[in-house]
């Protein structure tokens, strides 16, 4: 158990690189709790993170490089993926302390986490 928690808090420690974006990053995201599962206009502003993807409406990034930049912050970079083409991106994503908030990612203002 001690053993498992230490790998946890290693895998996420500021400054590690990776090509896996932690689990605490992952999960559907939205403008509203309402606008979750919705697709297109109605949550053009959300999107989901996987552990190699980050899947928007009409677009996905393929994330080639992970780096901790704090505890709840990464910066990465990624293959961007659209109907014009592929193209390298890099971004960022910041969470609030409590995991339940996106805050002012790339593409939009903060975002809620959607529960299942």
């Amino acid at each position: 158990m001690i053993l498992a928690a230490a790998a946890a808090l290693a895998s996420s420690s500021v400054g590690q690189t990776g090509s896996v974006i932690p689990a605490k990053f992952r999960g559907e995201w939205a403008r509203t709790l309402g606008d979750c599962n919705l697709r297109g206009g109605e949550n053009s502003a959300g999107f989901t993170v996987t552990a190699k993807a980050i899947i928007y409406y009409e677009e996905r990034e393929e994330v080639k490089q992970v780096r901790m930049t704090g505890l709840n912050s990464l910066a990465y970079s990624s293959k961007y993926i659209s109907t014009d083409g592929e193209e390298p991106s890099k971004g960022t994503l910041r969470l609030s302390p409590d995991g339940a908030r996106m805050l002012g990612s790339d593409r939009s203002s903060d975002l809620v986490r959607c529960v299942k």
